[in-house]
Parts: C-alpha cells; sequence; structure tokens
C-alpha cells in the first residue's frame, strides 16, 4: 500500500485497527484440524479470503497473512514443507485482495519450534526468517509482523534478518504472562533493548495469558517510545472436546481496546478467539471516542534499569561451582528413605563434598527427587544436588520445581534430559520433553538472572552431563559449547572405565580451549552380570572386553565385587593431577561400595 515513512505517520496520527484471529475463526467456520491453517491458502483459498473481507469489512486498517506457521520446520509435520513458498505466496494474494486500496497488509511470521528438543541454531534461523520474508517482500506485503514470540533471542535474530534485507516496517509482538514478563523467560528491558536495536519499529504484545498479561505488558512497554501494538485473545482459553474456546464476550474485549487506546496503544486488534465482530465493535468504540486518536507516544525512559524484585527477597549470591567429590545416590523404590539417609550420613563422614541425586533413573518409579533431597540436607547437612529431568515435567512443572528446589535451600542442580519412557514399566505413559538439557540450562540461568519468578534471583549452580564414550566427540563437544551458552558451570561424564577415555576427553576439550570443571565419572563394577547389564542395556556406558573378562575369572560374586572396587581405585590413582574432581555413581546406594574410591579420591585430588 505505501513505505515505512507513510505508516510510521498514521501511527502519529491516530490508531490503526488490526484483524482478529485467522486460526481459531477459520476452524469455528469448518476448516478441518489435520493439517493446521496455512494449508487452506492453496486448498480452500476462498474460506481464507472471506475471512480476510469480513474482517476489512469489520474496520481493519492492517491484516495478517495466513502465514503464521508456515515454515519448514512446522510444515514438515503435514508432509507439506515443498509447499512452503506457495502457501505464502498465495497467503499474501488472498490478503491483498481483501485489502483492496486502503487497508495494509502484514505478512504474519510466528516462531520456529523446537526440532528435536533443542532450539536450532542462529544461522539456521537466519536462513529460515529470511526466506519466508523474502517471499512475502516479494509478493507485496506492506508490513512484516512478528507474532506470538516466546524467545527474545529467536525474536531479535528474525528481527535483524528482515532489516538487512528490506526497510518495510517491522511489527515485533510477544507473548506476555499474566505478571507481563515475557512468556518464554527474560525482562520486558531486555525484549526492548534488542528488538530496538534490531530495527524493529513498534513493540507489541499478543496472545499470551489473556486481556490481563496484554495490558500489565503494554504499560511496561508504553514508557519506552517506539509505538506498541496489542492484540488480546478473548479471555482465557477452555478445553472443550480437544479444542482451545475463547468465550470472553466481544463487548469486554472492546472495552478493553479502550482502555489501551486511552493508555496510548497505536495498533489495537484481537488474537485467539477474537472475530470479525469482535473487530467491529473494537472499531465502533474507538471511532465514538475522539480523545484516543491523539494520545501522544513521545514519552521515552531510561532502559537500563534491573527489573523488580519481590520484597524481602534474600540477598543475591554467585553460584558457587562444586569441587572435590561428588556421589550419586538414587532415591529408593519405596516411601522408605532410611537406608539412603544413612547411605548421606556416611558419605559426609568420609569426606564427599555433596551427594547427587537421580530423578527417576531409566525411567522408573521412585520417591520425588526434590523431597529426599531437601530431606537429606537437613537431616546430614551434606549439599545436595538433584538431577532435574525435561522428560517428566512440562515448562510450568519445572518451574515450580526449580522454584520449589531454591526454597528447600538446594543451590546446584544437574540438567538432564532424562531416559526414554520405557512403556513397559508404566502403560499409556509418554516422555513430555518440553525441553531438553540444554533449555532446562538456560531455564535455571534465567532464574538466577532474575528473568523469572517476578525478578527474585537464585543462586543455582548449573550442571550438566558429558558421556565421553561416543567414537566421535565432536557431537558431544559441539552440544557441551551450546549448554555452556546455557549457562552451565560444571559437568559430569558418564562412568568412564580407562584412563585412555579420559584422556581423550581433556585432548578434545582443550583443542576446543573448554576450561569447565569436570567431573570424571567412575562406577564401581560389583559383579561380572553387573558389568555386563551395564555394557549392553544402560546408554551411555562402555566397559572394556578385558574388565568384563577379568570378573568373570572369579567365582564368587564377592571377589568379583572386591576386583571391581579395585578397577576404580587404580583408575583413580591414574587420574591424579588430571582431573578437576571425581563423581561416583554408589552401585545399589550401598556406600560402602565407594569408600575405598573415595579415600583414594582424595589423595589424588589432594584433598
Amino acid at each position: 500500500m505505501t513505505n515505512r515513512d507513510e505508516f510510521l505517520k498514521q501511527l502519529k496520527r491516530g490508531i490503526i485497527i488490526g484483524d482478529g484471529a485467522i486460526g481459531t475463526e477459520l476452524f469455528a467456520r469448518g476448516a478441518a484440524l489435520e493439517k493446521g491453517v496455512e494449508r487452506l491458502n492453496l486448498s480452500e483459498p476462498a474460506i481464507v479470503e472471506k475471512l480476510h473481507s469480513d474482517y476489512v469489512a469489520a474496520g481493519s486498517n492492517l491484516i495478517v497473512t495466513n502465514t503464521f506457521s508456515a515454515n519448514p520446520y512446522n510444515l514438515v509435520r503435514y508432509g507439506l514443507e515443498n509447499e512452503l513458498h506457495g502457501i505464502i505466496r498465495e497467503g499474501v494474494r488472498l490478503a491483498r485482495n481483501a485489502a483492496g486500496e486502503n487497508v495494509w497488509v502484514a505478512g504474519s511470521i510466528g516462531p520456529l519450534p523446537l526440532v528435536d528438543g533443542e532450539s536450532l541454531s542462529v544461522s539456521d534461523q537466519r536462513e529460515t526468517f529470511s526466506d519466508i520474508a523474502g517471499i512475502m517482500i516479494d509478493c507485496g506485503v506492506d508490513v512484516i509482523m512478528f507474532e506470538t514470540f516466546l524467545d527474545i533471542s529467536q525474536l531479535v535474530c528474525a528481527v535483524e534478518t528482515v532489516r538487512r534485507i528490506s526497510s518495510l516496517p517491522v511489527i515485533a509482538q510477544m507473548a506476555f504472562e499474566a505478571d507481563g514478563q515475557p512468556g518464554g523467560g527474560g525482562t520486558v528491558e531486555a525484549f526492548v533493548i534488542g528488538a530496538r536495536e534490531a530495527g524493529a519499529d513498534v513493540l507489541g504484545a499478543n496472545c499470551g495469558a489473556g486481556v490481563p498479561a496484554v495490558r500489565k505488558a503494554v504499560k511496561r512497554l508504553l514508557p519506552f517510545g517506539l509505538p506498541v501494538s496489542a492484540y488480546m485473545n478473548a479471555g482465557y482459553a477452555e478445553k472443550v472436546e480437544e479444542r482451545n474456546l475463547y468465550v470472553a464476550p466481544d463487548g469486554y474485549v472492546a472495552d478493553a481496546a479502550i482502555e489501551l487506546a486511552d493508555m496510548g496503544v497505536r495498533i489495537i486488534g484481537g488474537c485467539c478467539g477474537t472475530s470479525p465482530e469482535t473487530i467491529h465493535a473494537i472499531s465502533e468504540r474507538i471511532a465514538k471516542d475522539a480523545a484516543v486518536s491523539t494520545v501522544s507516544i513521545s514519552r521515552s525512559i531510561s532502559i537500563t534499569e534491573a527489573p523488580p524484585a519481590f520484597e524481602g527477597a534474600e540477598v543475591y549470591q554467585e553460584p558457587e561451582t562444586p569441587s572435590g567429590i561428588l556421589v550419586e545416590l538414587d532415591p529408593p523404590k519405596k516411601p522408605d528413605l532410611t537406608r539412603i539417609v544413612d547411605a548421606a550420613h556416611a558419605l559426609k563422614e568420609s569426606g564427599v563434598s555433596a551427594v547427587t541425586l537421580a530423578d527417576n533413573p531409566l525411567a522408573s518409579v521412585r520417591v520425588d527427587t526434590l523431597t529426599v533431597a531437601g530431606l537429606i540436607q537437613r537431616e546430614t547437612g551434606i549439599p545436595v544436588i538433584p538431577h532435574l529431568t525435561g522428560r517428566d515435567r512440562n515448562r510450568i512443572a519445572l518451574q515450580a520445581t526449580i522454584m520449589g528446589a531454591h526454597v528447600s535451600g538446594i543451590r546446584s542442580l544437574l540438567c538432564v534430559t532424562g531416559d526414554p519412557v520405557r512403556m513397559y514399566n508404566e502403560t499409556n505413559t509418554s516422555g513430555v520433553f518440553d525441553v531438553t538439557s540444554i533449555g532446562l540450562a538456560k531455564l535455571v540461568s534465567e532464574f538466577n538472572a532474575g528473568q523469572r519468578a517476578g525478578g527474585v534471583r537464585t543462586s543455582f549452580s548449573v550442571g550438566v552431563a558429558l558421556n565421553p564414550n561416543v567414537r566421535q566427540l565432536g557431537g558431544q563437544i559441539k552440544k557441551l559449547k551450546r549448554k555452556i551458552e546455557a549457562g552451565a558451570h560444571f559437568a559430569l561424564t558418564q562412568p568412564v572405565y580407562t584412563v585412555e577415555g579420559f584422556e581423550r576427553l581433556y585432548e578434545a576439550l582443550s583443542a576446543e580451549g573448554i576450561d569447565l570443571p569436570i567431573f570424571a565419572g567412575i562406577m564401581p563394577l560389583i559383579s561380572a552380570r553387573n558389568a555386563e547389564f551395564l555394557h549392553n542395556e544402560v546408554p551411555g556406558i562402555a566397559i572394556p572386553d578385558e574388565q568384563r573378562e577379568h570378573l568373570k575369572s572369579f567365582a564368587e560374586v564377592a571377589d568379583q565385587r572386591k576386583a571391581g572396587i579395585a578397577i576404580a581405585v587404580d583408575l583413580v590413582q591414574k587420574l591424579a593431577g588430571k582431573i578437576h574432581g571425581l563423581y561416583l555413581i554408589t552401585p545399589q546406594n550401598r556406600a560402602e561400595y565407594v569408600l575405598p574410591v573415595i579415600e583414594e579420591g582424595k589423595r589424588a585430588l589432594s584433598l
């Protein structure tokens, strides 16, 4: 329709009315759910164009294309990845047909999904955003609108990418939580700084936790001086027959729109659950209120303020990275903690630095790790490092667990993805895997930085896992780098049974300039059968043939156990002077099996 300057001038002259929901409204009009709504640009274009036209008739001055999830990583789920260009081209054409000469068309781009549980690399993000936006620009959109982003860094990358290839207006919107903070962590200040410096013309809030979340976010965005947009859901979603339904009446949303306009918001529209009727109600209310078209947007404030903290928050302390000897125990399978507490007492008396607690190892049901960790710390006084997996909890539960660990006095967490769920243990059970170990490390680091929980800063030392028992270490080293970038303070290795295995790892780390504290994982073998099980059944563990054969040479299990412990002691002796610390895994929670290794470890580490 016009250029960037004209669009920004219009924002100064008055309010631009956006459109409402695309996805939920197409579903309400009978679109099938099987392959996503973006495919309708090709299969049922008349339905899509009619929706655009209805929004224009309702009073929208700015409509978005039906392309929110049109990226190769989403479309591959439906077998439509080869239709990406066609879906975007038709999406722009249909919106342009409905817009005519007097309505702006914004190319809608949503966030990129996780792939195999992890975020895409920055280079992959740039390539994808450049491809998507490039098609939209070639097809004649007036504006690029980024919607419903959770990850600040990904949104900044997206804005930077578009600004490199185009001077079109860019609207950068995030989804916000009920407290007005970005839904994926971080602060409003970080969002403003990053998006503004990347070249965004408008900052905004859309979707998220209902109208109050948008209102709170807008209050925090307006003082920074850039024009602000707000696209509200029709209240909170209600789950009915596997579909999200939004039940807030149009009048309620229109009342909220007037409030936003009075505050100084320059682009107002609807998100999930809103319809042409909602936009008509908003348009009519704003047209009747002459005062809202003259609101100034010239206010500005410093954006170097620290995020707020709860009253009474404890003074922040820098995380203290563990050292010395760590010993792992498994929470019991039955609600009797006597043996594990006794084992922790013995380990403390032996001089270990901390106990680590596995989190439902091998996807078996155990007493809750955080509960056991808190009890052991209270009963024995020894620091406990619980393992935290992404397998069993979604992002909501993970954040609750992290806060629970903080108030329980836990000061270190080991962030791991978690072993796959074995369906024969618990039928009709699946892993969650909202985040992998990298995402978990990042989440805990965000709590440390005061970017979660209302600005309260935690003091966790963040641990991660490292597996040297692979043929090619390149993948593990690359993954470790990403964990360090996410905030890792130390790493524990899988059990290794040869000096050569550790030396190979240290050489690879040195070659990449990685000086992260690494705790060498050692687990004494307690029988020939145990060695065969670990070697053949447990992921990430490899035991040399000669060690397994050596254990078989003893007829009695007790003698096999002595030999297995001797192998571990000998390995620690040979590692003296080469390691930061030891990570001992206790077979069967029997502290006596690791006590000889601890004694040798103290000599090796000069403790």
